[in-house]
């Protein structure tokens, strides 16, 4: 039992003794570096590039049919004698727009407006004259007297004859007016000239459109804040992006909101009448307010705010994530046009540089 407990202590000993002469590090190690998902093969990038920034106020136009009534005059090859308006005009509905010479039909209309007033008296007194005959002879009727009925019937037959001349009158009037109002072009409602086709002095007129005029009660309509009206001016052109193609179009009207008064409902009618659309159609338009150009840029979502400093963050060599602090200029960031969110970069980054977005 002694030579065992022995044993024991002799081979503890040994352990012991092997433990103290292995080698000792100087500093532990450290686990290796996992990357992750983030840091390695998941960023959304984007390159830096060179090109403009645009700050703009965009607002959405809805269309909704309009009126568009197109005049010409009735009679070719006439001398041009006034032209009144010019496009882009407000007009009032009545208004005289243009005219050519007019020859002899102002005097045919004055003649036929003085037989019509004349012809008016006549049949008001004949007709006022039938019905004292008539009261006469019914008074002597009652009272048994006699009475003469050949001078209601000759009343009667002048009435009838004026009333006759009267709808003759009327239609000659009415026809000598119409003549011209093919030399004379009013407006039908209130509107906006949108088309004038232009004359030389040397040219005659002809039949097709001379003037286009829409009314202001449909068109394009975008709501604003009254604060930012200073920016639109009535009657000048503003282009509206549609999904396809780019609509030129003349600002006709900017009045009040019936819902908000603090808001202008503005009206936009197409310069080309042709254009077809249909209600509820929608476009955008965008009004510079300020712009710098060939300048670096990143989009806007790239960017971060690290405390009080504006920085991006990079793909190093070894394709981790690291922050670079820039110094930035113009920054956009518009909700209805993520294409114009760009940011002006001044220094930090160089041109082709990737950097993550997210």
């Amino acid at each position: 039992m002694k030579r065992k407990k022995l044993l024991c202590l002799l081979l503890s000993g040994v352990l012991l003794t092997g433990c103290g002469i292995l080698p000792q590090e100087e500093k532990a190690r450290k686990a290796p570096v996992n990357k992750t998902s983030v840091d390695t093969q998941y960023f959304t990038t984007a390159t830096v590039e060179r090109g403009d920034v645009s700050k703009c106020y965009t607002a959405v136009c809805t269309y909704g049919k309009q009126e568009v009534e197109n005049l010409a005059f009735n009679v070719p090859n006439e001398v041009l004698l006034g032209l009144y308006v010019a496009q882009g005009d407000s007009v009032y509905e009545g208004q005289l727009l243009a005219e050519i010479t007019a020859g002899t039909l102002e005097d045919e209309i004055e003649e036929c407006e003085e037989v019509c007033r004349q012809t008016d008296e006549d049949l008001k007194y004949y007709t006022q004259m039938v019905g004292f005959e008539q009261e006469r002879q019914k008074l002597a009727k009652e009272h048994g007297r006699k009475y003469e009925t050949d001078k209601l019937d000759e009343l009667t037959a002048k009435r009838d004859d004026l009333a006759g001349q009267k709808i003759v009158a009327d239609l000659k009037l009415a026809e000598a007016k119409e003549k011209m109002k093919g030399r004379r072009l009013y407006a039908s409602f209130n509107g906006i000239v949108t088309y004038v086709r232009e004359v030389r002095p040397w040219e005659r007129t002809n039949t097709s459109t001379f003037i286009t005029v829409a009314s202001n009660e449909n068109g394009f309509l975008t709501t604003i804040e009254n604060t930012d009206l200073d920016m639109f001016k009535q009657g000048e052109t503003y282009d509206i992006e549609m999904e396809t193609e780019t609509v030129p179009c003349t600002l006709y009207s900017i009045n009040e909101n019936k819902r908000f008064k603090t808001r202008s409902d503005l009206v936009f009618i197409p310069v080309d009448t042709e254009m077809e659309f249909e209600g509820g159609e929608q476009g955008t338009i965008s009004i510079v307010l300020d712009e710098v150009k060939n300048v670096l840029y990143i989009p806007t979502s790239a960017l971060k705010k690290i405390g009080d400093r504006d920085a991006v963050y990079v793909v190093n060599k070894d394709g981790m994530r690291d922050i670079c602090y820039v110094e930035v200029g113009l920054s956009i960031n518009d909700i209805l046009s993520s294409e114009r969110n760009r940011t002006e970069i001044k220094s930090g980054l160089t041109e082709g540089q990737t950097i993550i977005i997210k």
